[in-house]
């Protein structure tokens, strides 16, 4: 395991924070090996790198709960298990609950049978 030590500074106007940062770099199999330790690691703050090949490098950060897998603003996200019990994350994002309340609402059309070919090629032209 190596160790780096660094001592930034980060000048703000009238400020200057000064931080002094421990990274610990470790092989993939150190980490495999000690998953909790590193995990540990990450939890308290401390940075932690690992090294999978001579170009490939990972940081590990931990998930906070602001943190989504997909990109929607948080002012539009909604917890999906509240409005399906599959959690599908197209449920995540308000504007789609809320066009989907709008459809049924009006009575939209929000599907139609294709019973010929000729349904088919006017969908497909009409996209």
């Amino acid at each position: 395991m190596k160790e780096m030590k660094a001592e930034i500074n980060i000048f703000v106007p009238n400020l200057v924070h000064k931080y002094n940062l421990t990274m610990r770099i470790v092989t993939s199999r150190e980490f495999r090996d000690n998953q909790k330790k590193y995990l540990d690691m990450v939890d308290n703050k401390e940075q932690v790198i690992v090294k999978r090949s001579k170009n490939r490098a990972y940081k590990l950060v931990p998930v906070s709960e602001n943190d989504m897998l997909v990109d929607i603003p948080k002012k539009y996200r909604v917890n999906p298990y509240d409005i399906s019990p599959s959690g599908d994350m197209f449920w995540a994002d308000k504007r789609n609950v809320e066009k989907v309340k709008k459809a049924i609402e009006n009575k939209d059309q929000v599907a139609i049978k294709l019973k010929s070919s000729d349904d088919i090629k006017n969908f497909l032209n009409n996209l």
